[in-house]
């Protein structure tokens, strides 16, 4: 029998989930809450050097020191698609997978980043605040038209291919930028694949899709930003890390650019930021992924891939090389 340890603030309320961890015949602990390792350790929540497997959700930085405070562990399962928190070499170094969920909620991110661009570009939100405030939406400013309208993308994994497939049946002309350009997807959906510095340009709503890495961060900045056009939209459902926060702050404030719609931050959770000033901007605490179908699919699927090493056997979804056996 091998212990396993669940950090989540999720996981504990998805029954398809629970159910796989407590017929597989393990030991199971749950922290229901996002605990760095550092302080599970230093306030005696859980005896890290006793687990097998971590089982953990959303955004927690862990790196080599964290990795160091459990021994044991052979396999780190997020049931998120991203894993830019951990630091893969070290968790290589030390036999441990690493393992996420990618894929598993690009349908469910897609439509919240087409979601975003009609509610910045049509002003809903300005028109939710007006009718609040008594007044009528000929006090708002005009919307853009989104039929027609160019739909730059920035990456093309699997939630930028199903948003290129929603902004095609809205009648856009899509854009993209993407390291790796796919003919005969383009050739579906009529996608002109162009340079960063092109699509920003010529994009009404510049929408990013890309990962973050040690190429991708910052990769929005002052410079890219200033070449979009006056009337012009982002949407980030992505990582914040991607754009430079400041840039983009400055340029909403003076009108630089008509606006951005934001799921995700360089800090998360955002309780404090100029952003929250801007009548221009829309903020949602990174929820592109979290229906309850989802987010029940991501955990099992990250219960599926912690199982599989502590089997012997190859995760569906290894996203580094580790040094162990059979794997």
């Amino acid at each position: 029998m091998k212990h396993i340890l669940v950090i989540s603030d999720s996981l504990h309320d998805l029954p398809k989930a629970v159910t796989a961890l407590e017929q597989s015949g393990h030991n199971v602990t749950y922290l229901d809450d996002l605990i760095p390792f550092a302080r599970i350790a230093t306030e005696g929540l859980a005896e890290l050097a006793r687990f097998d497997a971590i089982v953990m959700g959303r955004v927690m930085n862990t790196d080599a020191a964290a990795l160091d405070l459990v021994p044991k562990v052979r396999v780190i399962a997020h049931h998120t698609s991203g894993t830019d928190n951990i630091d893969l070499d070290a968790a290589s170094a030390r036999g441990i997978a690493v393992t996420n969920v990618k894929g598993v909620n690009a349908n469910q991110c897609a439509e919240f980043s087409i979601g975003l661009m009609l509610a910045i570009t049509r002003q809903i939100r300005r028109g939710d605040i007006a009718i609040r405030a008594g007044r009528w939406a000929a006090d708002t400013p005009g919307s853009m038209d989104v039929f027609g309208a160019t739909f730059g993308m920035v990456g093309l994994g699997q939630i930028g291919r199903a948003a290129a497939r929603r902004a095609a049946a809205f009648g856009m002309k899509i854009i993209c930028h993407t390291r790796t350009p796919d003919p005969d997807f383009g050739a579906e959906l009529g996608i002109s694949y162009m340079s960063l510095d092109e699509v920003m340009a010529n994009a009404d709503v510049v929408s990013i899709y890309a990962s973050l890495n040690a190429q991708t961060r910052g990769m929005i900045g002052a410079r890219e930003i200033g070449l979009m056009q006056r009337h012009a939209y982002i949407v980030n459902i992505a990582r914040g890390e991607l754009i430079d926060e400041a840039a983009l702050c400055s340029a909403l404030q003076t009108g630089r650019i008509a606006g951005a719609a934001l799921d995700v931050f360089n800090v998360e959770p955002l309780f404090e930021s100029p952003l929250f000033a801007l009548d221009n901007v829309i903020l949602t605490p990174h929820l592109a992924g979290l229906t309850h179908k989802a987010k029940s699919d991501a955990a099992e699927a990250a219960v599926r891939n912690a199982l599989a090493v502590l089997n012997g056997d190859t995760p569906p979804n290894l996203v580094n090389t580790p040094l162990i056996p059979g794997v």
